[in-house]
């Protein structure tokens, strides 16, 4: 799909792609089948390449072969081996014993950013950072291999049990002893308990209901929750970029309460006028017809084949010397355009198609909810995570609820 999604895009911008192995040039070929026929093949050699890596890679896990290409922080990796960074190592130990010693791993960040001292790669020091050292055990000389893991989409998973992890004791040198090491867990363990959240539990990962739920419309960056304190103190959300790269990311930050009032008006809008937005769209969802979408379908591919076909005739026009190239340039616009339309048109429809039977029991389930509601006073997060997929940020005066149904309503802020 990558291959095919690229060729179409720069054919498009009237660049052809030839690929010398397989003899084929897109700016001649007939159709996309034998492409997609050699794209699904390589596609395939890929993934079987890809299995057997998987498989050598496992096997030097269980006999202690594999060697850790990327250090962590206080380590250098030579020929595989971990070897001991003497200046990042006493940084190691100043944290472990700022932990012990009863200090957050926030203001140990802190510390250590106004200190002028560099995180790995040369990037700043978070929370998120330091709470990861302390929990990492190559610190005592151990190594657990398998931490993550790919599914057969290519996404990374942290490794909950799903697949096997192997521990090898004494890998490399230590930098923090044993004993240190547990009690600073027990440090971080305790510190949790007493902010009510455990470590890998799901109200730990979304102690909050906008937590990973709130999206940069200019960056595409999620938002983090912090504490103003400018005169008196209030909750807001800023974009994890514009925070640590202000000259990336111009948004800046929107207080919990004008997302909570945002989040009440748009629901009360939906309960008083469910009749005449969800009620329409339920029947809508219920009338698709797959036969008919399926025709429409080859209708498009059948308009987008005539369009490349004029295009063909176009060009040859030209080469000829039939055209002039004015001419040429705004009848080819013209049809790239037309066949522009007609592609986005066949994605949303195929996106539509496979959606439809989720969005229908969203929209019936939030149709249910808004007939027999009453008028929303409070903000109610159960609520909130029951229908509402993310936000989107447009600018410190709108943002776009996106719902679980399919569909995005926008609301105006209110200072």
């Amino acid at each position: 799909m990558d291959c095919l999604e690229l060729v179409r895009r720069l054919t498009k911008l009237g660049i052809s792609v030839y690929f010398e192995s397989e003899n084929i040039n897109t700016g001649s070929m007939e159709s996309e089948l034998m492409l997609s026929i050699l794209s699904g093949l390589a596609e395939g050699e890929s993934a079987s390449i890809a299995e057997n890596n998987k498989w050598s890679i496992q096997r030097r896990f269980q006999n202690g072969t594999y060697k850790i290409g990327c250090s962590p922080y206080g380590y250098d990796a030579v020929d595989g081996e971990l070897i001991v960074n003497k200046q990042q190592a006493e940084i190691v130990r100043f944290i472990f014993s700022e932990v012990l010693s009863g200090k957050g791993v926030h203001m140990i960040a802190k510390d250590l950013n106004a200190r002028g001292l560099k995180g790995k790669n040369g990037g700043r020091w978070t929370s998120s950072t330091i709470r990861g050292m302390i929990g990492n055990e190559k610190y005592i000389g151990d190594a657990i291999f398998q931490k993550t893991y790919s599914d057969s989409q290519f996404n990374r998973f942290t490794n909950r049990g799903e697949r096997e992890q192997y521990l090898i004791q004494d890998h490399h040198e230590a930098i923090i002893s044993r004993d240190d090491y547990d009690a600073a867990q027990l440090v971080l363990e305790q510190r949790g308990k007493e902010k009510g959240v455990e470590k890998q539990n799901e109200k730990y990962q979304n102690r909050y209901p906008f937590s990973g739920r709130i999206i940069c419309a200019q960056c595409g960056g999620t938002f983090k929750r912090r504490i103003h304190s400018s005169g008196k103190k209030y909750i807001a959300w800023c974009c994890n970029t514009h925070i640590t790269e202000i000259e990336k990311c111009s948004m800046k930050y929107i207080s919990n309460s004008e997302l909570e009032f945002a989040f009440i008006s748009m629901m009360n809008k939906l309960i008083f006028g469910h009749q005449i937005v969800l009620r329409p769209l339920l029947m809508s969802l219920r009338g698709i017809d797959s036969s008919n979408s399926m025709e429409t379908l080859q209708e498009i591919d059948k308009k987008l084949a005539d369009i490349e076909d004029q295009r063909k005739v176009l060009t040859g026009l030209q080469t000829r010397g039939y055209l002039e190239p004015a001419v040429y340039t705004r009848g080819n616009n013209d049809l790239l355009q037309e066949a522009g339309q007609l592609q986005r048109r066949k994605e949303s429809l195929i996106s539509f198609i496979s959606n439809d039977s989720r969005h229908l029991s969203e929209v019936s389930a939030l149709l249910q909810f808004a007939t027999k509601a009453t008028m929303q006073s409070g903000f109610d997060g159960e609520l909130f995570s029951r229908f509402v997929d993310h936000i989107i940020v447009y600018s410190r005066m709108e943002i776009g609820f996106v719902l679980k149904c399919g569909i995005t309503l926008k609301e105006r802020l209110v200072k």
